[in-house]
């Protein structure tokens, strides 16, 4: 496959089986594993714009130290994954890198947690509305694409994503487990306002405001700024 956004090979520590191709549709996307021993929970995590696998690993790490499972599947076009981004393409590829991680989750017998992150966040919702999520978190979410690109257009993949129906209100209404959403009251790419509209728009959801922290330097890890926040809403 031809380089997409972001092109970068994996470090030399990475064994090679943590990496796989993954078919949807037309089209393959990578997917890649990071395994804490004896793992309490799988994640799922879908990263945010210019995040391939070699950047999604820093947000993976920080999630297996709470001892989970971690798979993340690259957006289409990202990377060396094939395809090109849009609603159907990433949507398509939550969908099915989400049958694997759900059933991972039930042979291991532990929860699954759904993590999207800006980007990626549409495609977490999307697999919560869907009834795969026992827990869902999002990280600095738009609330629709739309929104997003008024209030900054430049964070945008593509700037034909603006043809697209992102949203996530809509689908937001129909996820049933309980949510956390964590927003940097400093972001000025995804404004704190669409976090507050998108964990009002969740049923079972609550909002976590991070004093000082922008879009792209909200860490999630248990000694971050919302680790004890996340340990609780892991523990329930």
């Amino acid at each position: 496959p031809g380089a997409g956004h972001g092109d970068r090979g994996l470090p030399a520590t990475v064994p090679a089986n943590a990496v796989r191709w993954l078919a949807v549709a037309d089209f393959r996307v990578r997917v890649l594993t990071l395994r804490a021993p004896e793992p309490r929970a799988v994640a799922l995590y879908f990263g945010g714009n210019g995040e391939d696998l070699t950047a999604a690993m820093w947000t993976m790490q920080q999630l297996v130290r709470y001892g989970f499972e971690v798979i993340c599947a690259e957006h289409p076009g990202y990377g060396t994954s094939e395809g090109s981004p849009s609603v159907t393409t990433l949507l398509a590829t939550a969908d099915a890198v989400a049958r694997d991680a759900r059933a991972r989750a039930d042979e291991l017998r532990v929860p699954l947690v759904v993590v999207g992150s800006s980007l990626g966040s549409f495609c977490a919702v999307h697999v919560a509305a869907e009834g795969r999520a026992d827990r869902l978190l999002l990280r600095s979410p738009p609330s629709t694409l739309p929104a997003a690109a008024r209030a900054r257009f430049g964070w945008l993949p593509i700037g034909l994503l603006l043809r697209h129906g992102f949203d996530n209100l809509t689908p937001a209404a129909r996820v049933g487990c309980p949510a956390l959403v964590v927003h940097g009251d400093a972001d000025v790419v995804v404004p704190l306002s669409a976090g507050r509209d998108v964990a009002a728009a969740l049923p079972r959801g609550e909002l976590v405001v991070v004093p000082g922290h922008g879009h792209n330097d909200l860490e999630l890890g248990p000694d971050g700024p919302v680790g004890a926040a996340l340990r609780a809403f892991f523990d329930r």
